[in-house]
């Protein structure tokens, strides 16, 4: 009947425990800290304590595994209250210290060992092991480490009193004591304070600890005295109990100061801050800087609903919003929100939802943005606009045209690109200044402006350009009538600082989609419209006749070839050699050309003006500056004579930031000695930005390339510029070869040509020889080199090698 009972009381702690400690794991699981992981896994090892005194039938297994059990429980709450064990290797290391020797104690007991000195020795490795693991985690706090030594000695001495008096297994009891007195002493440390919880657990520690002496006493003094198990084990469910209780004191704790830390931010906040409710938008709650930005009381926000902050129009899309789940803090915005003196402010909300006095609310933090949208407003403006007139600038100018045209395409109506340029407004500048010039461009925007429709467009293209668009004509005459409007503003003076100024105007039109169906072909043939315009001598309006268009035409085609030649391989150079007076080959020059899948080799006089007004002058021409270094290394690693190789350069390529630079990549990668490379430039090129081009002129000539200026004569430059510059060669153009046998033709400008070149150290090329007689007179005026039909026509690069064979190179100090 004993039995039975003592079964049941078991069975009866297997349950109570089991159940908290699936508390433990569902708290730990929650709020995963070491503390709690440790607790777990010690209530884990007392829930087994209980287990094996009803599953394990035996005496001696019971005893070795249940106070096993209980022992490692204890340790696992020890662990808990250090963060320097918390590391699981550290947890096993500590653990073993504490619970390894104590086992091996009792293991030996249980077992029928009673020699004194094995028993002692274990007793005293034990606590010499507790001691151990107090130095290594609990180093620092003296308090502890002394405390724990005389704990130790104590037990020690109690065990040692068992084993003397013949009852070894009982001084086990001396260590459990020792693990669960120090496990109260060190919950008390770790939370120091007189709560339910805490008070709980530590007085259940204690208890814990005095129920194996008190055993002891009552086995010894009352021995027929039977108390009941229930009894002995009430100190554990004070202890798990208190623990429970600690978590949920802390929750409580930590729900309190983020209570207190959430009204001092929220009504401390500098910004705006409100809960309302979600089904009826009523505000709940609001702070003090939203009661005092709006100019609300808190009372009459209490009485408002969201509604009430927000314009009429704005209301679709805010319930839409509100409607949205937000889970965490998320930006809306930008939103117009309504103030009390009728003030209005651009802000974003950040929103989520919350649960607030028992229903669905959301929390709000409003960010005023009203200088940031504004600011927004400003640069999108300024990046649309032309800042000196207020017109649209090209990108605006650029959208509005593409809308002007898709309306048209859809209504089957015309539209007309109006190109505008001022005749005399350089004179102006150069006369009256640029504050003057400001002015004038000013006026004729504003007169501009005021002729137009408001769903046209005029913009301001750059300098003195201007670009009307106009939709929604009838017919050709409709665009005649505002062209002859448009020019007819121009004949009025304008008057600026006391100046009448006379403002003539070209103008060029071109229509849709009569002379183009795309915004920039339009562009492109008003504008040529504009320059016919201008040819003729101005004050003027021209429309695009078919004689422009088909040049536009032929403009579009080649650049579109020039585009694909660039993928696909279309362009080929060619090398026209240079002679010096004795017939030996000196040099080469680079000629591009183009091919034409009907018309054949195009020549560069036809493509390159083209090039240079569509922006593909910089990608072929370093492609030129690559091919020709490609090839000169081919030849040379054939083993062929090296002789310099002369490449054109366009003004806009020199005027580049980078020409430089792409050069030296260009040399460096293909190994071409800078020396055989020779760049032409023309006079306007060198006159253009004089300083910058002899910069750049100046540290490539010290790499060792030469520099030779083609076509000398037809531009505007002088030797008196041009002797500063590192420039080796004058090619004389062939305008000046063709005339020099002529009596009344070019005999002296060219020898006057060719004396001051050789005074400044300068050698000269005679550019297309085609006669003997030429030959013979530049050689009389002792012309340096020669090149053209005469001696060989441009070669394709297959056909260079046998005339390098043939020909001993010379290249000269040149």
């Amino acid at each position: 009947m004993r039995v039975k009972k003592l079964m049941q009381e078991s069975l009866l702690d297997i349950l109570i425990v089991g159940l908290l400690v699936l508390v433990f794991a569902v708290i730990q699981h929650r709020r995963s800290m070491p503390r709690i992981r440790y607790w777990t896994l010690g209530w884990i090892f007392i829930l087994l304590h209980f287990t094996v005194q009803v599953v394990v039938q035996d005496v001696a297994w019971q005893s070795v595994l249940g106070v096993s059990a209980l022992l490692l429980g204890g340790c696992s709450f020890l662990i808990a209250s250090s963060d320097a064990i918390h590391e699981p290797g550290e947890a096993m290391l500590a653990a073993a210290l504490l619970s390894v020797p104590s086992i091996a104690y009792l293991c030996l007991t249980v077992y029928g060992v009673s020699t004194v000195p094995v028993l002692v020795a274990v007793a005293l490795v034990g606590q010499l092991c507790m001691i151990y693991v107090w130095l290594r985690y609990w180093g620092t706090d003296r308090s502890i480490v002394r405390g724990n030594m005389l704990i130790a000695i104590v037990i020690l001495l109690w065990i040692v009193y068992e084993i003397r008096t013949g009852q070894a297994i009982l001084g086990v009891y001396g260590t459990l004591t020792e693990v669960f007195a120090i496990n109260a002493w060190f919950y008390w440390r770790d939370f120091r304070r007189a709560s339910a919880g805490v008070m709980t657990a530590v007085l259940g520690l204690l208890a814990w600890a005095l129920v194996f002496p008190a055993a002891l006493v009552v086995s010894e003094w009352w021995p027929h005295l039977q108390v009941s198990g229930e009894l002995w084990n009430i100190p554990k469910y004070f202890v798990e109990f208190g623990m429970i209780l600690t978590l949920l004191e802390e929750e409580i704790q930590a729900a309190n100061r983020t209570s207190q830390d959430y009204r001092v931010l929220f009504e401390n906040n500098p910004s705006p801050m409100w809960i309302y409710d979600l089904e009826t938008l009523r505000f709940l709650r609001v702070n003090d800087a939203a009661q005092h930005i709006y100019g609300y009381s808190e009372e009459e926000f209490r009485q408002m609903t969201l509604l009430d902050i927000r314009p009429q129009e704005e209301v679709p899309r805010m319930l839409e919003d509100v409607g949205l789940e937000r889970v965490e803090m998320v930006f809306s915005g930008p939103w117009t929100h309504l103030h009390k003196d009728g003030k209005q402010s651009k802000v974003e909300v950040a929103a989520h939802t919350i649960h607030f006095n028992g229903r669905m609310a959301r929390f709000c933090l409003v960010v005023d943005v009203t200088e940031r949208e504004e600011l927004h407003r400003q640069l999108l403006y300024q990046a649309h606009h032309d800042l000196l007139t207020g017109l649209p600038n090209r990108l605006l100018l650029k959208d509005r045209m593409h809308q002007t045209l898709t309306r048209a395409s859809r209504q089957d109506r015309r539209v007309a690109f109006i190109c505008i340029d001022l005749d005399r407004f350089k004179q102006i500048n150069d006369n009256y200044g640029h504050l003057v010039g400001d002015q004038c461009l000013k006026l004729v925007a504003e007169r501009l402006r005021l002729r137009l429709r408001g769903e046209d467009t005029i913009a301001r293209s750059g300098g003195e350009e201007f670009v009307a668009v106009l939709g929604e004509l009838k017919n050709r005459q409709d665009a005649y009538r505002v062209a002859e409007d448009l020019l007819y503003v121009f004949h009025e003076p304008f008057i600026v600082e006391g100046y009448r100024l006379e403002l003539p105007a070209s103008i060029g039109v071109a229509l849709y989609p009569d002379d183009g169906t795309e915004a920039s072909d339009l562009w492109r043939n008003a504008d040529i419209a504009m320059y016919r315009s201008k040819k003729s001598g101005g004050n003027r309006f021209t429309f695009v006749s078919d004689e422009i268009s088909s040049a536009a035409a032929e403009a579009n085609d080649l650049e579109l070839m020039m585009r694909t030649a660039l993928k696909e391989g279309g362009f080929e150079v060619y090398y026209q050699p240079q002679y010096l007076a004795d017939g030996q080959l000196c040099g080469m020059e680079a000629l591009l050309r183009l091919h034409h899948p009907k018309n054949g080799m195009i020549l560069t006089d036809r493509f390159i003006p083209i090039a240079e007004d569509s922006g593909l002058i910089m990608p072929i021409g370093n492609w030129v500056l690559e091919e020709v270094a490609r090839q000169f290394m081919d030849w040379s690693r054939a083993g062929l004579p090296q002789v310099r190789i002369a490449v054109n350069v366009s003004p806009l390529q020199f005027m580049h930031s980078d020409f430089l630079g792409h050069v030296q990549r260009v040399l460096a990668r293909s190994g071409m000695p800078a020396e055989l490379l020779e760049l032409e430039v023309t006079e306007t090129t060198v006159m253009r930005n004089i300083e910058e081009i002899a910069r750049q002129m100046r540290e490539l000539a010290a790499l060792g390339v030469h520099f030779s200026v083609d076509d000398f004569g037809t531009g505007y430059s002088s030797l008196r510029h041009l002797h500063q510059l590192p420039i080796k060669t004058l090619k004389v153009d062939r305008s000046f070869v063709e005339r020099i046998t002529e009596t009344n033709g070019t005999h002296s400008i060219v020898q006057a040509i060719l004396s001051l070149a050789h005074s400044l150290g300068m050698q000269v090329v005679a550019e297309g020889v085609e006669r003997k007689d030429q030959v013979e007179l530049l050689k009389a005026l002792q012309c340096d080199m020669f090149q053209g039909y005469l001696f060989s026509y441009p070669l394709e690069a297959g056909a260079i090698p046998p005339l390098l064979e043939t020909q001993t190179a010379k290249v000269g100090d040149s």
